[in-house]
């Protein structure tokens, strides 16, 4: 009886002793965010200025609308881009980037001046772009039909890196993240080198099965693929920017921090100059 008073006891010692702690987490002042993209596509181009916001701040970001925005590249293009809404600043005319060549953006935002560079990187057409079914029996794969494509590298060498965007019948999916692939992943890359693109069905009884983008797909969908082949830095940026945005919250997470990036003066976000390029198809039976 005596040890049963004593636990009780000692458990109510434990809960009156039990103390919220909230911690303080400082903010710092903001920082300005610049996002744009350009391509070999001809578009208009575009770039987004924001400022950052607290850690636990989810409020979508406020669009900056004064501004003086230019682009100028090594081919001797000097592009103005003017504010449209909500902080994205558009140029008049369509554009596009030359091989190559290299892009200078520069932003003047409350006195300071920021720049950010990249050179077009070279790249190759999607060769083909297939759909093919996998049975029960193709291990860890869920059956049913996919997507592929084939390709090859721009250069031989080691240093071409990869972004691709899958669309299915317009509806992008990303449930995997970002597709990114770079020329060490040899014959498990998107691009598909070593499979025989004319003998599926013979390859598939052997074993060998192409890499296909990573969701079922169903007959008379329409399956858009969009290739960009990206520098060395951006690629890095997105594998550390996907990262940080899959947090769980578990010890193994790693720690939250700015991204490095292109851009001077210390402004977030990043200026990429990319090659595009697309195929398309409609799923058959």
């Amino acid at each position: 009886m005596k040890k049963l008073i004593l636990i009780i006891s000692s458990a109510f010692l434990f809960i009156a002793c039990e103390r919220i702690v909230e911690v303080e987490i400082p903010n710092a002042d903001p920082k300005l965010v610049i996002e744009s993209q350009i391509t070999t596509v001809n578009d208009l181009w575009r770039v987004r200025l924001t400022l950052s916001q607290p850690y636990f701040d989810q409020d979508s970001a406020n669009g900056l609308s004064s501004a003086v925005v230019t682009i100028s590249g090594t081919d001797g293009s000097f592009v103005s881009l003017f504010h449209q809404d909500t902080g994205t600043f558009v140029s008049i005319d369509s554009q596009r980037c030359i091989v190559g060549e290299t892009y200078t953006l520069t932003v003047l935002y409350n006195g300071v001046t920021y720049v950010a560079a990249e050179r077009t990187p070279n790249a190759n057409r999607i060769d083909t772009i297939a759909s093919y079914y996998l049975p029960d029996n193709n291990g860890f794969i869920e059956k049913g039909y996919y997507v592929f494509i084939q390709g090859v590298e721009a250069s031989p060498e080691l240093g071409d890196y990869y972004l691709f965007k899958a669309y299915r019948n317009d509806t992008l999916k990303d449930d995997f993240g970002p597709l990114l692939d770079d020329d060490r992943f040899g014959s498990v890359s998107y691009l598909n080198q070593n499979f025989d693109i004319f003998n599926i069905i013979q390859e598939l009884a052997l074993g060998k099965t192409p890499r296909p983008f990573p969701f079922v797909v169903d007959p008379t969908d329409t399956i858009r693929v969009e290739q960009y082949a990206v520098n060395q830095k951006y690629y890095e940026f997105l594998f550390d920017l996907n990262a940080q945005q899959s947090r769980s919250g578990s010890p193994f997470d790693s720690p939250p921090a700015n991204l490095n990036n292109n851009i001077s003066n210390g402004a977030l976000g990043y200026f990429s100059v990319v090659n595009k390029e697309e195929a398309q198809i409609i799923v058959e039976e």
